[in-house]
């Protein structure tokens, strides 16, 4: 997989290695426009047409270009491009999030990405195995974002997880549906480990039936599988959690944070931007307004969770309430368009990262969080517990 911002450095380099110009199988070369639709400047406008004559060139059948878009990582899951069992790369640092549904999901460079189109290898250090045991019950307005965000906590950058690859399982990750373990896979990355995976069951069956593009086999770990470390979470303990600016293992409880102000708040990316994020922040701000102080804005990360949201008539109550419904896109996650955080600006974000300049202004700062702290903490104009509200 490759986007817009990378995709013509890819073809260029793919052509400098292949002088026939042939792609090892068009079928299993899937490009995404997601980092500049709708591009915001000339510039940006003119690199699209440039990325969309490429790919047309090459008659490649999976274009997610405008209108049929939204974020790589959440088109590669949901369209059936990645597999149980399979191997999946892609030029975003977040395609770990294909551990979701028990596929091996790996960021690579350009030149990596160029020589896996011509040839349809990659090379990679096979990582040793952490096992994460996740027990417990959920607890209300408890989400896959605060156990990630915990384990963030819990972890540190201590060095443990760099390059290992994070088994997720346990009774708690079970009842986890597909979006939930896309969001605590996705993270992995952010913890410096190669890869998360979760072993595929009948809810990964379901997901992927009516949309997979290969057949593939149930996978599971061996019962004497050796692991290089083993840690447990009862995620019974686990409450609405908060990473504060500039580092995201820097986390608390909400509660510590519970009256501290924000102006600009945003849900959305390849994290938390699906159906479940959008359901959980209409329930709660069902019949009630966000805060006059606060400038929302809400990004599907498909034009699928787009219009099943409008379906569901969660955008309907978002609009009511004082939201802004954006085109699936990365938006401001990268700073980059749509929303991106001016000088001064306090973000409470659901997205994936909050150091210094990662929405836009380096003068900003970035709450990092679930929807549902979003959705109650904008209804107030400072952070809340969602616990609280009802």
């Amino acid at each position: 997989m490759t986007m817009d911002y990378l995709g013509k450095q890819c073809f260029k380099a793919f052509e400098s290695l292949s002088p026939d110009k042939k792609l090892f199988d068009k079928n299993k070369v899937i490009c995404v426009s997601d980092h500049l639709v709708p591009p915001p400047t000339e510039q940006w406008a003119t690199m699209l047409n440039e990325w969309r004559e490429i790919v047309r060139g090459y008659d490649i059948p999976y274009f997610y270009d405008l209108g049929r878009q939204g974020i790589a990582h959440q088109i590669m899951v949901e369209q059936g491009h990645v597999l149980p069992g399979k191997v999946s790369i892609g030029t975003d640092s977040h395609a770990n999030t294909y551990g979701a549904v028990g596929a091996v999901g790996n960021a690579i460079g350009v030149t990596d990405a160029a020589v896996a189109m011509a040839t349809g290898k990659c090379w990679l250090r096979v990582p040793e195995s952490v096992k994460f045991v996740i027990k417990g019950e959920w607890q209300p307005y408890v989400m896959a974002k605060d156990l990630s965000l915990h384990i963030m906590g819990m972890m540190h950058w201590n060095g443990h997880l760099i390059y290992k690859a994070l088994e997720y399982t346990g009774p708690a990750i079970e009842a986890l549906s597909i979006a939930g373990r896309m969001t605590l896979c996705n993270m992995t990355v952010d913890l410096g480990a190669k890869n998360g995976i979760i072993a595929p069951d009948q809810k990964t069956v379901d997901y992927l039936r009516p949309v997979q593009k290969s057949d593939w086999q149930m996978l599971a770990s061996d019962e004497n599988a050796r692991y290089d470390a083993v840690y447990e979470v009862d995620v019974t303990n686990v409450g609405p959690t908060v990473s504060k600016p500039d580092k995201l293992d820097d986390v608390v409880p909400v509660e510590a944070l519970v009256g501290t102000k924000f102006n600009k708040a945003f849900v959305g990316t390849c994290t938390n931007g699906r159906t479940e994020d959008f359901a959980i922040m209409a329930d709660i701000l069902k019949d009630k307004q966000i805060h006059r102080d606060v400038n929302m804005i809400c990004i599907p990360a498909s034009q699928d969770v787009y219009l099943e949201c409008i379906e569901k008539g969660y955008f309907s109550t978002l609009i009511k309430a004082g939201a802004a419904i954006e085109t699936p896109s990365c938006g401001p996650c990268a700073g980059i368009h749509t929303g991106v955080a001016g000088d001064g600006d306090i973000v409470l974000s659901a997205g994936n990262r909050n150091m210094k300049g990662r929405m836009g202004s380096r003068n900003a700062q970035i709450y990092l969080t679930s929807p549902a702290v979003v959705a109650a903490s904008s209804i107030f104009g400072v952070i809340t517990d969602p616990r609280n509200i009802k």
